[in-house]
């Protein structure tokens, strides 16, 4: 890229992430599908949900390891520090996930702490040992995916995302046909195999950038030290994990309120869908880590987050607001018909998720660009505050069903989000005297 950056080169740039994003959301629509359309699928939709909650808590430190790839793979002495650091984080929450699994800790966090109706519990630990890669996979394919992005190959991201999301697709497809197992388990494994076919084609794919680029020292840089590293990414990680924590808040807040069964049912259905439309605005953040550099750089990302968060808005509105969302909870995710009339609501209370989304990226790109991590992690504090505050009151005194609270409660969370971040971002420009 020439220096000049420009819109049409930041779409060059956004859209194969965007791509792998919407692939990895296309991931939980298809599973819950599949789980609809097998025996039992209120009891499993709802281990279901358990099951990738907590799974997602136990993955939350390595979630940011595609931002710390971007940012820090720098040259040989740097990649091999990231190598290092993924090596421990990988094994050591397999380890965690495995020590949750086959103890009375998941019983204790899923019934006592969540929760959580008695008949989901088991079904949900036995889906939730199948997905033991799941953390440990993810952890390599972020970083390698991270470097490739690093060294302008955004593409090649795309396409290791796409080969996750078809041996997903396979294993879920044999389970939807055969009934081997029961909608979680199938579930549960079609994940644990998408995730581990998506670490090794990224390593693959990577070999080459690490062999050309990243073969050498450069004298000019600063080394990676331990503490360094430390530095950047633990409030980047205590973001994702902060964030996480929300899913287990909310099926907490699902849980407690009417018709809780039900509740904890439709909300991965409605998760998936709002995921899917948010997800293009998830990209954005490592677009606006890798293209930043100065002034007419930050005008013209700060024009195009603008425009996809306005963009998202509008889609949702047309996808939750009209007779579409009826198609899509009916035909494509196959709910029961009891359930679809449950999940109209709450979906279209969520119209503003993905556009706040989009902004929450802009500006934490902005916050990276200026190593003021730590306002990111204020800002996370802040979202799951209100966040817990809105559904545990809610549940308590509110007659709606929990997903319509957990709706809410999700919308306010993130605004007030945006709203903080927004502000220290404006004050990290004015140091160097950015519009």
């Amino acid at each position: 890229m020439t220096d000049i950056l420009t819109q049409r080169k930041i779409i060059r740039f956004w859209l194969p992430l965007a791509a792998m994003w919407i692939l990895m959301a296309l991931e939980q629509p298809m599973l819950s599908a599949v789980i609809a359309r097998l025996p039992e699928p209120t009891l499993n939709l709802a281990a279901w949900g358990l099951t990738f909650a907590l799974a997602l808590i136990i993955e939350s430190p390595v979630i940011m390891f595609l931002t710390m790839g971007t940012a820090l793979a720098k040259d040989r002495q740097s990649y091999r520090r990231l190598l290092q650091f993924t090596h421990i984080m990988a094994w050591g929450l397999t380890a965690l996930h495995l020590l949750v699994g086959l103890t009375p800790l998941y019983a204790w966090i899923v019934g006592r702490l969540v929760g959580a109706p008695p008949e989901v519990i088991e079904p949900s630990r036995v889906s939730f040992l199948l997905m033991t890669p799941w953390a440990g996979a993810i952890a390599y394919r972020r970083m390698w995916q991270g470097v490739l992005i690093r060294f302008g190959r955004p593409g090649i991201v795309a396409y290791t995302t796409a080969i996750r999301l078809i041996a997903t697709g396979i294993v879920a497809g044999i389970g939807l046909l055969t009934g081997f197992a029961s909608g979680a388990n199938v579930a549960a494994l079609a994940l644990s195999v998408g995730v581990v076919a998506g670490a090794a084609v990224s390593y693959v794919f990577a070999r080459s950038t690490i062999s050309d680029d990243l073969a050498v020292d450069d004298p000019t840089l600063e080394p990676l030290t331990w503490s360094r590293l430390l530095n950047f990414y633990v409030p980047l990680a205590m973001t994702s994990f902060i964030v996480l924590i929300g899913t287990p808040i909310i099926n907490l807040g699902l849980s407690r309120a009417p018709r809780a069964l039900e509740s904890l049912a439709v909300w991965p259905v409605i998760n998936g869908l709002i995921f899917m439309l948010r997800s293009t605005g998830v990209a954005l953040q490592e677009v606006v880590v890798a293209l930043l550099k100065d002034r007419d750089s930050y005008r013209q990302l700060r024009r195009f987050s603008y425009a996809l968060a306005g963009g998202l808005t509008l889609l949702t509105a047309l996808v939750t607001l009209t007779p579409l969302s009826g198609l899509w909870f009916t035909d494509v995710s196959g709910l029961p018909s009891n359930l679809v009339d449950l999940a109209r609501v709450p979906a279209a209370l969520m119209v503003l998720v993905p556009g706040l989304t989009t902004l929450t990226s802009w500006q934490r790109g902005v916050l990276i660009h200026f190593s003021r991590t730590t306002a990111i992690t204020i800002a996370t504090v802040i979202h799951i505050s209100t966040l817990y505050v809105t559904v545990i009151v809610g549940a308590s005194l509110l007659p709606w069903p929990g997903a319509v609270t957990a709706a809410l409660a999700w919308t306010a969370a993130l605004t007030c989000e945006v709203a903080y971040l927004t502000f220290r971002a404006r004050g990290a420009r004015r140091v160097v005297a950015w519009a």
